[in-house]
């Protein structure tokens, strides 16, 4: 269910929304999830900075199931984060620079769609490539990273590498 907020107004005083969304409900997610299970709360606050101009606080809390990029396997991945999000008025967003300034920007919108942002945030801060720790991965027997691991034993190259650490 989409929460609408105006980010301008929501900003200027100092408003408060937060809640719980299910991670089945964040569409562009679902490619880098093993499971769609479990949910994130949220807590997104409007303020404004020392000078003056609006922005958004998001604290996002919780946990997914990435996929591990090696064996395709679940990563249990701990969502902890807190951002601040300046709001620009889309005429200014040209001469604004995110360069001179350590906080990100979105656009002030009259409508900004809050899961919208929330997913948008979230990806940002999930790793490109999800992979456990070497050594971690649960190989299938007959499967990919199985065959992976035998291949690499018999290469002649990987013989070279162990003379060279002895």
């Amino acid at each position: 269910m989409p929460l609408w907020i105006d980010s301008l107004d929501f900003a200027r005083n100092a408003r408060e929304v937060c809640g719980a969304v299910q991670i089945a409900d964040l569409p562009r997610l679902q490619d880098m999830l093993a499971v769609p299970d479990g949910e994130i709360n949220y807590v997104v606050r409007g303020s404004q900075d020392q000078y003056g101009k609006p922005m958004l606080k998001v604290v996002l809390d919780g946990q997914c199931q990435l996929r591990c990029q090696r064996c395709l396997q679940g990563i249990s991945y701990p969502v902890h984060l807190a951002t601040r999000l300046l709001l620009v008025r889309a005429k200014e967003l040209d001469e604004f620079s995110d360069d001179e300034n350590e906080i990100d920007s979105i656009p002030a919108e009259e409508h900004l769609n809050v899961l919208g942002m929330i997913e948008e945030e979230l990806l940002l801060s999930l790793p490109f490539a999800p992979m456990h720790p070497a050594g971690e991965c649960q190989p299938a027997m007959a499967g990919y990273v199985a065959h992976e691991m035998v291949q690499a034993e018999k290469n002649p190259f990987a013989v070279l590498s162990e003379l060279k650490r002895k």
